[in-house]
């Protein structure tokens, strides 16, 4: 269904000399610090594709909608920056961005903090402080565990006398009525969230629970600006979500499920219905997950192929031949890009998965651009930026010739 790009092909101009280096890019890529998603389309019909170094946030533009000429890479540095970032983005089409510095006198030695991108091209506003709802304990005397914990239910190493494991990623998770949440976990602790009203006063960290959460939470915004995440475990997650966009989150329900840590993503796959997607930890193959079955449904487990691909895979929407359909990007076994593509909440017909590129760094990313054609990106070992757009002559998924363009 997918055609492999051409990796000899066209190369884009850039307007600059790099402000850092590729292998800095890729290095940083490779070890985990893409972010999820981290291909965004703006409001004025311009992709912008986002990384990180070991400087801080790095950034590439499109110069028009849909051209080959690209801005960047842009440095904006970040005192203290721990090198891996959220980023989400919110009816407004601003881009809301998440990560963790370090600082001398903060909780633990380190803080979580926010910065927000209002329009395509333009500088970030300052990264602002929320604080740290995990700050470091006094370790406390090893009690006698009378039995040992349950599979999956370790004893916390604060309870063991040995310090916590660091924090989870933070997440920001905008809604419809223009409030912010942050969100972030701890093994043994649990998840805790804040959130910013829409007249910018913050509240109190509130917990979600989930004392036994593994990695970030996965969060989740419809088009009518309800808000919903899952707190991930292992051997499951809960369900948490808003009745209404600017609502308080309650607790909807708990699903059973092995997963790969790490390796979550989620799209709204029909008004106000998110799907979930997940690796198994038997072969890496893909899972997909509705919580709100339709009427009638019980929940279930969907096996998606994609078997020895990596990390959480990318996820669009957009009509192929006339038909609503899902689209998913992974890293596959090799390094390699791999796409594939099923009619929308039809998972039951199965996928099937094509290459369509050279190796990667890190996670490639998946979006629409202005004429709503599928646009995939990689950044290369090099640490450049490469693009390939859906080819809308050519019938099923095809795509033209990869564009270096950074």
């Amino acid at each position: 269904m997918a055609r492999r790009g051409r990796m000899e092909a066209d190369r884009g101009a850039t307007s600059a000399a790099p402000a850092v280096p590729g292998s800095a890019i890729a290095e940083a890529a490779d070890g985990g610090s893409a972010a999820r998603g981290w291909l965004r389309l703006g409001r004025d019909g311009r992709l912008t594709a986002y990384a990180s170094c070991a400087e801080g946030l790095v950034r590439w533009t499109e110069s028009a909608p849909g051209s080959d000429i690209w801005q960047g890479p842009e440095l904006f540095p970040v005192e203290g920056w721990a090198g891996r970032f959220t980023l989400a983005q919110d009816h407004n089409g601003f881009v809301w961005f998440a990560g963790t510095r370090f600082r001398d006198g903060a909780p633990g030695g380190r803080e979580l903090i926010v910065a927000t991108q209002y329009q395509t091209g333009r500088p970030l506003g300052d990264w602002r402080a929320v604080g740290n709802p995990f700050p470091e304990r006094k370790k406390s005397q090893p009690q006698a565990q009378a039995q040992p914990p349950a599979p999956g239910q370790e004893q916390p190493e604060a309870e063991s006398g040995a310090p916590l494991p660091p924090p989870g990623d933070p997440v920001v998770l905008p809604d419809g009525t223009g409030a912010l949440h942050i969100l972030t976990t701890r093994f043994g602790v649990g998840a805790r969230g804040r959130t910013r009203r829409a007249d910018g006063v913050w509240g109190s960290w509130v917990d979600y629970q989930g004392k036994w959460v593994r990695g970030a939470v996965v969060p989740l915004v419809t088009a009518q600006g309800r808000a919903e995440f899952l707190v991930t475990f292992r051997g499951g997650a809960s369900y948490w979500g808003q009745e209404m966009p600017g609502s308080d989150f309650r607790w909807l329900g708990r699903m059973k499920a092995d997963a790969v840590e790490g390796t979550y993503s989620s799209c709204e796959t029909g008004p106000g219905i998110g799907t979930y997607f997940w690796r198994h930890p038997a072969d890496g193959g893909v899972i997909a997950y509705r919580p709100q079955a339709p009427a009638g449904a019980s929940p279930a487990l969907m096996p998606l192929g994609g078997a020895g691909g990596v990390g959480p895979v990318g996820v669009a929407r957009t009509r192929i031949d006339g038909y609503d359909c899902t689209v998913l990007l992974q890293r596959g076994a090799e390094g390699y890009p791999e796409i594939a593509a099923y009619p929308t909440h039809g998972e039951h017909y199965g996928t099937w998965w094509a290459p369509v590129g050279d190796r990667c760094a890190g996670l490639p990313a998946i979006s629409l651009d202005a004429r709503g054609s599928v646009t995939i990106a990689m950044i290369d070992l090099d640490g450049g930026l490469l693009i390939a757009r859906q080819d809308p002559t050519d019938p099923g998924l095809a795509f033209g010739p990869w564009c270096r363009v950074g």
